[in-house]
């Protein structure tokens, strides 16, 4: 048997649960699964060192910045729009404006064309800090997608925008 507290790194596991899952559903497609789990975890791997190397030291999130990030590149928004966009639950995004606002970074003021929804918007403070944090973050990002030469980049972002589309 084999011991369950051994190190296991991340290509001996789905190994072993290619295997596994070969065994229990040998009619089924595994593929999607694989691709699903690859992605998730390459897509946490660049978050991770994100977070830990730029944003935090920063008193932010990984959602923080997406936020300012969103906000920097649209303008002034209304929060529902900039929850979508950014992919996160609106329980996230008050949270997360919250902290923003508190930080002097982002001003929350009431739409005048829809009183029950809130319009975002960057201050001098924000907008300066997501581009430090977007030059930052990039540069950490070079490094780690490095591994890739600029066509192969481009066409994983093309095949993962294919994945995406229509199924927001």
């Amino acid at each position: 048997m084999t011991d369950p507290n051994r190190t296991v790194d991340f290509e001996h596991f789905m190994d072993q649960a290619k295997t596994r899952l070969e065994a229990e559903f040998p009619d089924e497609d595994l593929r999607p699964n694989d691709l699903v789990i690859a992605l998730n975890r390459a897509a946490g791997i660049a978050m991770r060192s994100a977070e830990g190397q730029v944003h935090r030291p920063k008193g932010l999130s990984w959602n923080a910045f997406k936020m300012l990030f969103i906000l920097w590149v649209r303008g002034d928004m209304e929060q529902h729009r900039v929850s979508y966009l950014g992919g996160m639950s609106r329980a996230t995004t008050s949270a997360v404006v919250k902290v923003l606002v508190r930080l002097g970074y982002l001003v929350q003021t009431q739409s005048e064309v829809d009183k029950r929804t809130n319009v975002l918007a960057l201050t001098e403070a924000g907008s300066d800090i997501a581009q430090e944090i977007f030059l930052e973050q990039n540069e950490l990002l070079l490094s780690w997608s490095d591994r890739l030469t600029h066509t192969e980049q481009d066409m994983l972002k093309m095949l993962l925008g294919k994945l995406m589309r229509g199924r927001d």
